[in-house]
């Protein structure tokens, strides 16, 4: 973390994060591109075992890298395709708590409408694994994200493109 993303003199700090919400159409018939990773570990009885969701692509920015230019290598990276951006649909302000630094941090996340051009051979690792990707239709999409921040960005997106296919 940069001293230019420090708030209040310690008390917490930034992160800020782009990523995407793609579209590709199939028939005229929109379909959304969502990611499985595992969410936190969690603990069921004795064993340690994982949950998987369905979530957005999306990550942190690199050093003097823009928004825009952020979600698509993110996208590009974590769900193995090119696509463009058609216009900024909004952000998510997560509030965590980081163990290692005992520091409140709120992370800003900016998503991206984009469509989806291609696939890509890119060759990424990170720390947290991307299981696999599914396109879905609207309502499907909708019951499988994880999370209902992400629910209310989706209707957004959805609602923008219906805009944008009328023209």
């Amino acid at each position: 973390m940069t001293e230019a993303t420090k708030i209040h003199d310690d008390l917490y700090y930034d992160e800020r994060s782009a990523g995407g919400i793609v579209y590709k159409l199939e028939n005229g018939k929109p379909k959304w591109l969502l990611i499985k990773t595992y969410a936190k570990k969690i603990r069921l009885g004795e064993n340690n075992n994982h949950k998987t969701v369905f979530k957005f692509p999306k990550g942190h920015l690199n050093k003097n890298e823009v928004l825009k230019a952020a979600a698509l290598r993110e996208v590009e990276e974590e769900a193995k395709m090119k696509c463009k951006i058609v216009t900024k649909i909004g952000s998510n302000d997560y509030v965590l708590w980081d163990k290692v630094t005992n520091k409140k941090i709120i992370k800003k996340v900016t998503f991206f409408l984009m469509e989806y051009e291609s696939e890509s051979d890119i060759r990424y690792f990170d720390n947290e694994p991307v299981l696999g990707k599914e396109w879905f239709e609207y309502e499907e999409a909708n019951k499988r994200l994880a999370y209902d921040s992400e629910k209310i960005l989706l209707r957004k997106a959805k609602n923008r493109l219906e805009q944008i296919l009328k023209k």
